[in-house]
Formats: C-alpha cells, sequence, structure tokens
C-alpha cells in the first residue's frame, strides 16, 4: 500500500493509493428554486467569513452536492448581456461582473463572474472558462463551504472527459480537487456541457487534506525555456515571486522565505531532499502523471508548469498536487510509448530524484503501485461511465468546438491509448531502468 506522508494530512490519517481523496464541500439537502441573497450572519467575515467587508457569514447549503459526479448539473448565470459579452470579448480584465447563479434550482443572487483560462482565454472563444465568487461583493458570503468555483468550457478537447480521466488517476494518489459535469445556459441562451471545477486557491480545499496551520500555497507558472522554476536564485523570496511561483493563501503561518530554504537545499544538499519534499506524494504525483502521460505538467512538454506546491507548517516539508490535467490521454497524437523519465532533466527536482538510485526505484515502485490501484480496466470503465453521463448534453452543445462525430471517436481513442500506454509503462518498469 502507498500513501502521503502521514504527518501532514487532515488528522493524521494516510490516503492509500485505491481509495479516493476527500470529497469536496456536500451540502445537505435544500429547496430548490430558494433564493439566496445574501449571508445568513452566521460566519466569521474576512477571509474566514467571505465577504470583502467582514459583513455577513456564508450563503445557505446548496441543493445537491456541488461536486456530485453521478449527474450533471443545472446551472445558469444571468447578468446584463453587456457584461456577459465583455466576457467572451475579455474585454475587461479579471474583473468581476454582477451575477445570479442558479445551481441545481438553488437561486444565489449577486455573485461575480469572470472569464477564466490559459490558452482558451482568448476574445471570442463561445466556450469561454469562467470563474464564480461568491464573496466578490459586499455583504455576500460564501456558498457550499466555496469561495469560488471554475466553469470549465473544455474547449480544447474533443473528447470532453480529459481532465476527469486524469483525476480519477490522481485522486487514488494524491490530494486532488473534486470535479463535475454542468449544463450551463446564461441569460436563456444554452452553452452546452462545462466542468465544475474545485480549486486550489483557497483554504477550504486544503483544510480538507491537511491539518491546521494552514502554509503558504504556490502554482507553479512556469517560466521561459530553458529556465527552471526549482533553481535556486537566494534567499529572497521577491526572486520567484509573483512569478513563477504565484501565491494563492492569504496571510499563511509561514512566510515567503520558505521557497528559498527549500530550493537552496535542492541545489547545495540534494541528499536531504526529504527534509523539504514529502517524497511519497511527489514520488505518486509523478507515477500518476507518467501514467496518464500529462504533457503538460512539471515533466510536459511545455516547460515545468501547471502543479501547485503546499507548504505544510505541520512537516515543514512541500507537497506536490496537481492541476488542469487536461492535456493527457494523447492530446495531440502523442504516442503511448513514451519513457516513464521524458523531460525528468528539465527541473533539479526530477534530476535528484532520476539520479538517486534510492528514489529512482522507490518511483518505479510508485508506477507499479499506481496501476495496480486504479487499473486500466477500471480507467476504461470510468471513461464510459463519464461518457454516458454527457453524451447528451455535448451532443445538443451549440458552440461547442468539435462535432459530434468526434466527441464519440474519442472515446474509443483514449480508451485504446489507456491500454497500450499502461503495457508500455509496465515494460519499462520490468526493464529495471
Amino acid at each position: 500500500m502507498v500513501g502521503l506522508g502521514g504527518g501532514a494530512l487532515r488528522g493524521g490519517l494516510v490516503i492509500a493509493i485505491g481509495l479516493a481523496g476527500v470529497a469536496g464541500a456536500c451540502g445537505s439537502s435544500g429547496t430548490n428554486g430558494a433564493v439566496v441573497s445574501g449571508g445568513n450572519g452566521g460566519g466569521n467575515g474576512g477571509e474566514n467569513g467571505g465577504s470583502a467587508d467582514g459583513s455577513t457569514g456564508d450563503r445557505p447549503a446548496p441543493a445537491f452536492p456541488i461536486f456530485d459526479t453521478s449527474r450533471v448539473h443545472e446551472v445558469a448565470l444571468t447578468m446584463s448581456p453587456e457584461d456577459w459579452q465583455s466576457i467572451l470579448d475579455d474585454s475587461r480584465g479579471d474583473e468581476d461582473r454582477h451575477a445570479t447563479l442558479t445551481y441545481d434550482g438553488l437561486v444565489i443572487e449577486d455573485v461575480g463572474v469572470r472569464p477564466s483560462g490559459e490558452t482558451s482565454r482568448f476574445p471570442g472563444n463561445p466556450k469561454m472558462s469562467v470563474r464564480i465568487k461568491f464573496d466578490a461583493f459586499a455583504g455576500r458570503g460564501k456558498f457550499g463551504g466555496l469561495d469560488e468555483l471554475k466553469l470549465k468550457g473544455q474547449w480544447d478537447d474533443p473528447s470532453m472527459i480529459r481532465d476527469g480521466l486524469a483525476k480519477f488517476v490522481y485522486r487514488a494518489a494524491v490530494p486532488t480537487g473534486e470535479e463535475a459535469y454542468a449544463r450551463l445556459v446564461v441569460n436563456g441562451d444554452l452553452r452546452g456541457l462545462y466542468v465544475v471545477l474545485e480549486g486550489w486557491n483557497k483554504e477550504a480545499l486544503i483544510a480538507h487534506h491537511f491539518s491546521e496551520p494552514v502554509g503558504p500555497l504556490y502554482r507553479i507558472r512556469g517560466a521561459a525555456p530553458p529556465a527552471d522554476p526549482y533553481a535556486f536564485l537566494g534567499t529572497d523570496p521577491a526572486s520567484y515571486m509573483p512569478l513563477p511561483w504565484e501565491p494563492h493563501i492569504d496571510h499563511p503561518a509561514r512566510g515567503d522565505d520558505v521557497i528559498g530554504a527549500f530550493l537552496g537545499t535542492l541545489a547545495n544538499d540534494p541528499s536531504q531532499i526529504e527534509s523539504v519534499v514529502d517524497m511519497e506524494t511527489l514520488l505518486s504525483f509523478l507515477a500518476a502523471s507518467t501514467l496518464v502521460e500529462n504533457v503538460d505538467g512539471m515533466v510536459g512538454d511545455s516547460g515545468v508548469q501547471d502543479h501547485y506546491q503546499y507548504f505544510d507548517p505541520a512537516s515543514g516539508k512541500f507537497f506536490t498536487l496537481p492541476w488542469d490535467p487536461d492535456k493527457t490521454w494523447s492530446p495531440h497524437g502523442e504516442a503511448p510509448d513514451r519513457s516513464i523519465y521524458i523531460h525528468f532533466s528539465k527541473t533539479v527536482l526530477t534530476v535528484i530524484v532520476r539520479d538517486t538510485p534510492d528514489l529512482r526505484s522507490r518511483y518505479r515502485d510508485k508506477l507499479t503501485a499506481v496501476a495496480a490501484a486504479v487499473p486500466p480496466e477500471a480507467v476504461q470503465a470510468e471513461a464510459d461511465r463519464i461518457y454516458q453521463q454527457i453524451k447528451d448534453v455535448v451532443h445538443e452543445d451549440p458552440v461547442k468546438r468539435y462535432d459530434n462525430g468526434t466527441f464519440d471517436w474519442s472515446l474509443g481513442y483514449i480508451k485504446d491509448f489507456v491500454a497500450q500506454r499502461y503495457a508500455n509503462v509496465a515494460a519499462q518498469v520490468a526493464t529495471g531502468f
């Protein structure tokens, strides 16, 4: 059994490979159609209470669990036509627009909505991803324990399932955010299938997986090749922030000096790597990334990026966390025989893993353990399950990028790739290389 570093996990528990991670915030049953116009007065204000001025508490609970994976959620946004058009045009940056959100029949007034995304965020994208911030405006609090959530348009994935299917593997190995599917309507117009994502950028998700106090959290954005975000540039946090170490938690229990201390150890005394890195999590993360063949992450094709690092004050170590694994399962026709050490040379962190005999052996063991806990048959069954769940919504989606035939064909392509990739990884591990 492969687990995470026990000392840092919430309640000291070990999450074993093969078991699902802690679920996302699940509210108790509510009343469909109820209007939620403000806070209930029960919160603490500020960061904990959610509102910008600390004047109110959380909103009432959602009618159904926000990340219920057994159903397609019904989500609607109502806002001024001008505001919605500015989101599609991406003409006003990250400004929060006032909107009303209806989530599975529960009406939540005055939420903030803005465009979101990386390569999919461009003017004119009809499937623009959006972030919904529940505490964007004074007097408004959290919803279902969340400050915000993301609705992702799946613009550049013809299968619409790569992100969720990769998280199915990651979730068995490391702490991973929740994800569900939704049918989105904006101002009465159908926008088709969207993914509802739980982000790492708030204390709530960290609290699901780690003990208090809450430490600093960073999204690794990457730098222009051949730069390495894990290269030691001195002890001054300004050398790393806001890029490539983008901070995501306000007022953590530890300061940003932890970055320089971490990277200094990697550079000057790599034999002590396990004093600053939770190695069980890192190796499990790398194993999952290799199995799903993530080409856009720590060991991706476009630089060292698209993952998070969380410093846990309880253990004094960094934990590697996945994010946005939609470039997986051969998104651009990649072959299933890529080396299990591909791109390990791009960052000092994975160079140490590759070139240290014990860590290299433990990484191969993790590959075997993750593959056994989430075997190819289970991944293929999950692909079938998601496809059947979302098929009707995708087929009626009027603004998706790819046609229905391409969507249907993609399921078989991914299932075939899963079988071939698992077999190839097993063969590589067997060589002992």
